[in-house]
């Protein structure tokens, strides 16, 4: 069964050529968040493993994916994926005009071959106003749209 994504409309305003714009991008409308907790009582249901062994377990798991990530590690997650530290600058055709000052410290994720498949191979479809009410969630990335959120952007240009 392939993976449907839902997408809404969404109005932002950036700048094209030094001048503020109306437009539309799209933004994926989830179909819910699931809680940690949420998740592993559903992957220890009919086991004899307690869900709070397992939740404990899956913590102490973070908490080494954390650290290594923390000293400068890539990190195998094994079917998710690969987390990993990088850098965002600009290109240039010469290596001397790079300065450390236009680098920007970031995270990527590189997703399973799974997930992956699932994702690039999901039906797109335009939502409904019901569905967008029902499974918009709020949160740090909701006003970015380079980052996957929604809303108006009047900082300036979007990223790619």
């Amino acid at each position: 069964m392939a993976l449907k994504i839902k997408i809404k409309k969404c109005g932002m305003v950036r700048k094209v050529d030094g001048v503020k714009k109306s437009g539309f991008y799209g933004k994926v409308i989830a179909n819910g968040k699931k809680s940690f907790e949420d998740i592993v009582k559903a992957s220890t249901h009919g086991s004899t493993l307690d869900y709070r062994e397992a939740e404990l377990a899956c913590k102490m798991m973070i908490d080494g994916i954390v650290e290594n990530l923390r000293n400068g590690y890539i990190v195998d997650l094994g079917v998710l994926g690969t987390i990993y530290p990088a850098v965002t600058g600009k290109w240039d055709e010469n290596a001397d005009n790079l300065q450390l000052a236009d680098m920007k410290p970031k995270v990527n994720y590189k997703p399973g071959a799974d997930i992956d498949a699932a994702i690039k191979g999901a039906q797109l479809s335009w939502t409904t106003e019901k569905e967008t009410d029902e499974n918009t969630v709020t949160d740090d990335n909701t006003d970015n749209p380079s980052t996957g959120g929604g809303g108006i952007d009047t900082s300036g240009d979007m990223e790619g």
